[in-house]
């Protein structure tokens, strides 16, 4: 538990700020949304937005649930003897038999991150399949329905760039396949839901990065800063894999209007800025003032995709987004909260 958590708070809430005075949300007033996953980078951004939100509109109730004891941020904002957090596992009947009905859901429950999915196959399978469709069930008429899904759908493919209407072509025995294949699942049966005429959308985010991440976090982006936070940064490879990153509180803003004004079932949310993996770890070694090592041998990572790009004009034509966080500008208040963390630990 933090001492003292305000720096880091700080840096979220200006975050949250941002997004909610970007949108009209009169939309949302007297609604209940529920957020999955809401101690994790989706849900945490997507809570503290909604908590900046309901101080402007009146009747807002948030339905935070998590699986796991909540992380420091959340627990300072969330302070309201109206609302709480919702603790238990979703891929337990028992317990999400008991969830309040909501307006508004919002799936972000599941870890993206590789070595946690792969490590506990069932549950990430579980999660983004027979979870949905329990959580149909608490969606109130008239409701919307947003399903955090993944470019990683996309692995397989070699195109520049990945359209909504492309899909990957990765076998079920890929070293990938219970996440993969889970939210291609968890995507068809929000697509069935909404032949039927619920409101519910999938959204294939790409690559988001920014404060709320967790300590520990072994995906390439977090990984770089905690190694450059330490004194140095090493590579697994060459660097040479193409990535586009999209900094958290972009991400939020554009899945906060599919929410409310979507038109099509499905979106690619991501980033603007690509780089070679290299170029991201020279551009953080360069903020932390440290030293980049490229190995002579190549180790890689098993299952990771060589390039992930992909076309996000879908949602530009809708919402008319000009200006988006640059990667140097995410970068820096990513290393500050990263050292907030570390610093008041």
């Amino acid at each position: 538990m933090l001492k003292n958590p305000s720096d880091a708070l700080a840096i979220l809430r200006e975050d949250a700020v941002r997004v909610a005075s970007c949108v009209d949300f009169s939309t949302l007033a007297n609604k209940d949304v529920m957020i999955t996953g809401a101690n994790g980078l989706i849900g945490i951004n997507f809570l503290l937005t909604f908590i900046q939100i309901a101080e402007i509109l009146p009747g807002i109730n948030i339905i935070p649930v998590i699986h796991s004891e909540p992380s420091f941020h959340p627990k300072y904002f969330f302070h309201s003897k109206k609302n709480h957090f919702i603790k238990g596992d979703l891929t337990d009947e028992r317990f999400y038999e008991k969830l309040p009905h909501a307006d508004i859901i919002i799936h972000a429950a599941g870890s993206g991150e590789p070595n946690k999915f792969v490590s506990d196959p069932l549950s990430s399978l579980k999660i983004n399949t027979v979870t949905i469709f329990k959580l149909f069930e608490k969606l109130k008429q008239n409701g919307s329905f947003l399903f955090i899904s993944s470019s990683d759908v996309y692995n397989g493919l070699t195109s520049k760039k990945y359209l909504e209407n492309q899909i990957g072509t990765n076998n079920t025995d890929h070293p990938r396949a219970c996440y993969i294949e889970g939210k291609r699942t968890g995507e068809t049966i929000c697509n069935i839901y909404r032949q039927q005429g619920v409101n519910a959308f999938s959204v294939r985010l790409s690559l988001t990065y920014g404060p709320g991440m967790r300590m520990g976090d072994q995906r390439v982006l977090p990984s770089f800063i905690q190694k450059g936070l330490k004194g140095k940064i090493e590579l697994l490879d060459s660097g040479n894999a193409n990535r586009t990153f999209c900094y958290i509180s972009d991400a939020i803003e554009m899945m906060l209007y599919i929410i409310m004004n979507g038109k099509e079932r499905l979106y690619n949310v991501g980033g603007v800025t690509s780089c070679k993996i290299s170029e991201l770890a020279y551009l953080i070694a360069n903020i932390c003032k440290v030293p980049v090592v490229i190995p002579k041998t190549e180790v890689g990572i098993v299952g990771a995709p060589e390039n992930v790009l992909i076309d996000i004009s879908r949602i530009l034509m809708e919402y008319n987004k000009k200006k988006f966080i640059g990667l140097e500008e995410g970068l820096n208040r990513t290393i500050n909260w990263y050292k907030a963390i570390d610093k008041q630990n």
